[in-house]
């Protein structure tokens, strides 16, 4: 990764970025939720703005969203990454770009889309704010490894 082919796509631009994983189970929510689980000091989770220990599965966060406002936020570095459990078939966070400050920050975030990948062995992509098909970053389990796209601001 070189940072400063990169540090354009994290320029502050009022909006977010995303992370997603398409066509997805409960059973791959579930991978995810194992991810997120993991190291309880880095999640912190909300049912309706309130912070409430996070449930055992994800199949209990969609139950929870029913009737209920819930949110994941994982810890990675400076980066808090948000994870609202929309839908089953799509695994989608969010991040404020002006949290990837520099060089460790992205390598972190790669890190994590490639763990994402690994345990779902689906694609992961890093994206503008709602821009599914407008690529920054991208995890593919057939080469194994997150690579870079070239980013003009």
């Amino acid at each position: 990764m070189d940072w400063l082919r990169i540090a354009p796509a994290f320029k502050p631009d009022g909006f977010l970025r995303d992370i997603y994983i398409f066509d997805t189970s409960l059973m791959d929510w579930e991978r995810v939720w194992e991810i997120l689980l993991a190291d309880p000091h880095r999640l912190s989770f909300s049912v309706d703005g309130e912070i409430t220990a996070p449930p055992a599965d994800a199949a209990e966060v969609f139950r929870l969203g029913q009737a209920h406002s819930v949110c994941a936020s994982l810890a990675l570095g400076k980066q808090r990454l948000n994870c609202h459990f929309f839908t089953e078939e799509e695994v989608e966070f969010d991040l404020d770009p002006r949290d990837v400050r520099g060089p460790s920050e992205a390598e972190r975030l790669e890190q994590f889309l490639a763990e994402l990948g690994r345990t779902t062995a689906k694609e992961v992509r890093l994206t503008p704010e709602s821009g599914r098909h407008l690529i920054i970053a991208r995890f593919d389990p057939a080469v194994g490894q997150v690579e870079w796209m070239p980013w003009a601001a």
